[in-house]
């Protein structure tokens, strides 16, 4: 008797269960209406002019002149900020004893010992490669 009273209970609390997921997902994906589309008397009196050009003549693409973008070039110097910075102060700090806090700017510490390590005012991209500062020292470990 105990045993049949379970398995009513189940199939109750599965209907029920069924039931709100199907109700949720009606009122989220409500079905669409269909209505019947009228042809428009506009779109069939239109008619497609065939001396309109499609393309853009040669002549017409000389004369736009492309955007020409200068970037900056990378460069690591006082002021800078961000994630590579970061990782040049975390470079300094492993491989030249660097004392300063990591404070993701370039400020007058890390351009001091910049200075005396490179003797440049800043790092450039080929010796922020070179050294490998983007690398984290987990992935140089691993190699």
């Amino acid at each position: 008797m105990i045993k049949n009273d379970w398995i009513i209970a189940g199939v109750g609390i599965s209907i029920g269960i069924i039931a709100v997921y199907l109700v949720k997902n009606k009122i989220r994906n409500p079905k669409m209406v269909s209505h019947p589309i009228e042809p428009s008397l506009e779109a069939t009196k239109k008619e497609i002019k065939q001396d309109e050009p499609c393309l853009i003549k040669r002549q017409e693409m000389e004369k736009i002149a492309p955007e020409v973008t200068t970037k900056k070039p990378w460069l690591l110097t006082k002021g800078s900020t961000g994630k590579e910075v970061e990782r040049l102060q975390i470079w300094l700090l492993r491989h030249h004893g660097w004392k300063g806090v990591i404070t993701k700017v370039f400020d007058e510490q890390t351009e001091q010992l910049v200075k005396k390590i490179f003797k440049k005012e800043g790092v450039d991209k080929v010796t922020y490669d070179k050294h490998q500062m983007g690398t984290p020292i987990h992935e140089l470990i691993k190699a």
